[in-house]
């Protein structure tokens, strides 16, 4: 026996283009728990038969749909054998106990065939769907038409079912016509979030999150000097489909954003996506879960990692977007023998993204930057030294590189220590007439 779950949303919506659109984004969102998902009337029908030891049972399958549902807005649900009888438990509403926990007592408004002809059969004595199976089936074949029989057959799994499933897109390109012109870009909030909703029931899905999206808007009136359309490209250091966390970058991109005129409509599209990681549930709880109080390994654990990964690229991404992408920067290290070159400043929402993926991509270990001691502090420029005595404690280390970028040095490094500076990293050029020997140069302290 097959299991359904049928979905309706908790309020009717403000028009039928809202609600359709509504439907198809909670179709999209039911996806990430089965392929079989169908649009039914006013609802949403899925099919999780096949899917409840992937998700734990049927119990913590349904709670799941069940508590993911409300927060989109869709708080009525029932599930049943098949897809016509879900539906018509759903929109009966109340819970159904003891003996009338049976189709046949709902009401005829739960199964849309039979509500189409809900007058006669009412002047014919009929109360509930049982009332109308008790009727002779010849007559109302040709009374009321086969599909009325086919719906009830259907409903108690007598006949079969055919629904064409839903299919998530391969891309989302998704348009809203503004019910008024909007002048002020930051006014498009609201009207945004309406496309971002469905972005991520889509992304939900496809088991992805997006990095960067594109909002686009048509002027209905604009000058000679100004183009026809416009558009915002948002970009995260970090993929995510967490509808809040896209609103406020939004909203904070758009504060900044000046419109060329009157807006009448919006369009969002996201052409690439990356898969999110699952974290698994840990063989062992937490202490703080055990009743022995949070130690050290809590911080380490993957979950704490993931909330404390998030926290920081949403401070990033809202930094970014109110500073400018080029005022939050961070060092990140490259390739290269030059001390001065092994780091470069790049803005801090690609930095994080880098390290990430370099986390991600590989779980080999982490070679060393240098085989050799690292100074904490660096000059700008190489000074002469004047410090005396000073003791080499290590050394040379030659470095011979920059050949490819023109910026050529040949130099050989020491460990040096001064009884009033300390430690330092020190160096002679190597490259020095005949008979003359170079000088060194401080580049470096150890702190």
């Amino acid at each position: 026996m097959l299991l359904w779950i049928a979905l309706l949303p908790a309020e009717a919506s403000s028009s039928p283009d809202q609600e359709a659109l509504d439907a198809l984004s909670l179709a999209w969102w039911a996806s990430q728990f089965t392929p079989r998902v169908a649009l039914l009337d006013e609802g949403v029908v899925m099919e999780v038969h096949a899917s409840r030891r992937l998700f734990g049972g049927s119990q913590n399958l349904m709670r799941l749909v069940v508590q993911g549902a409300a927060h989109l807005g869709w708080g009525r649900w029932a599930c049943g054998p098949t897809a016509l009888a879900t539906l018509a438990r759903a929109r009966h509403g109340r819970p159904i106990r003891g003996k009338s926990n049976r189709l046949d007592e709902l009401p005829l408004s739960t199964i849309s065939a039979v509500q189409a002809h809900e007058a006669t059969l009412s002047r014919l004595g009929c109360k509930t769907l049982g009332d109308v199976r008790r009727l002779p089936r010849h007559g109302m074949s040709r009374r009321f038409g086969a599909a009325l029989l086919l719906a009830l057959d259907q409903a108690h799994g007598t006949k079969p079912e055919a629904f064409e499933w839903v299919q998530v897109p391969e891309r989302f390109d998704l348009r809203l016509e503004l019910p008024g012109r909007v002048d002020n870009a930051a006014s498009l909030v609201f009207a945004a979030r309406r496309l971002l909703q469905p972005l991520c029931a889509w992304l939900a899905g496809r088991h992805s999150g997006v990095r960067v999206l594109t909002l686009r808007w048509q002027l209905d009136f604009h000058r000679r000097d100004v183009a026809p359309q416009g558009e915002l490209v948002m970009r995260l250091s970090e993929a995510s489909r967490d509808l809040g966390r896209l609103h406020r970058l939004l909203a904070e991109h758009l504060s900044r954003t000046t419109l060329g005129g009157p807006v009448g409509d919006l369009s969002l599209h996201v052409d690439e996506i990356e898969p999110l990681s699952i974290d698994s549930d840990c063989l062992f709880q937490e202490h703080s879960t055990l009743g022995l109080g949070a130690g050290p390994d809590a911080l380490a654990s993957p979950a704490a990692q993931r909330q404390q990964r998030e926290a920081l690229s949403t401070l990033l991404d809202r930094l970014s977007a109110r500073l400018g992408k080029e005022h939050v920067q961070q060092a990140v290290v490259q390739a290269d023998h030059r001390i001065e070159r092994t780091q470069r400043w790049i803005p801090a929402v690609d930095a994080f993204t880098s390290t990430n993926k370099a986390h991600t991509g590989s779980t080999s270990a982490q070679k060393p930057i240098a085989d050799h001691p690292q100074p904490g502090w660096l000059l700008p420029e190489p000074q002469a030294l004047t410090l005396n005595p000073l003791q080499l404690l290590a050394g040379p280390h030659r470095v011979e590189a920059g050949w490819w970028d023109g910026q050529n040095v040949a130099r050989d490094y020491y460990l040096a220590h001064n009884d009033q500076a300390g430690l330092l990293w020190v160096f002679r050029e190597r490259h020095v007439q005949e008979n003359q020997s170079s000088p060194l140069f401080l580049h470096g302290i150890f702190s």
